[in-house]
């Protein structure tokens, strides 16, 4: 089990790796993409201007707050999941320096996402786990500790919609 620290929790969503960026699959979105690698590899959540005004919640990042990092389709080794929570080290303009929290032994599929949502185990800001267009958004400390905490030994505390 993993220790957290009562703090903020923000989803972020990943759109894509560098490799897989589709322009066209980008079209009608505000702001840039946010790349797999920049996240994941390099420790970095850099947002563009554009995107910060349509994401109201990255003004109220700050450190020592939590990242519940949500890949998108065109991630290849994550797609469609939660599977990474990051800290925050930093935050200097529109760049935020991150630190790998715990990477989860159980990953969360977007459908098992929904359906944690549908029964109330998840607070509805979760819905915004692929959609397009979304880069970050204030979730309630109690989803990150859910998504963390878990133990899939236990069943019934979970979803219905756990799979075998």
């Amino acid at each position: 089990m993993n220790l957290l620290k009562r703090a903020d929790a923000f989803l972020i969503q990943v759109d894509s790796t560098r490799k897989n960026y589709v322009p066209s699959k980008f079209n009608g979105t505000v702001g840039n993409p946010i790349f797999a690698e920049d996240v994941l590899l390099h420790n970095r959540f850099k947002i563009d201007a554009v995107s910060i005004n349509n994401n109201p919640d990255y003004e109220k990042v700050k450190i020592n707050d939590y990242f519940i990092v949500y890949c998108n389709s065109l991630v290849p080794h994550s797609p469609n999941q939660i599977k990474f929570i990051f800290k925050v080290v930093s935050k200097v303009g529109n760049q935020i320096v991150l630190k790998l929290h715990t990477k989860l032994n159980r990953w969360y599929s977007l459908d098992h996402i929904h359906s944690l949502v549908a029964e109330g185990k998840l607070t509805k800001e979760m819905n915004k786990c692929g959609t397009k267009g979304f880069k970050i958004c204030q979730v309630d400390f109690e989803d990150l500790e859910l998504l963390v905490n878990f133990d899939p030994i236990i069943r019934s505390y979970h979803s219905t919609s756990w799979k075998t």
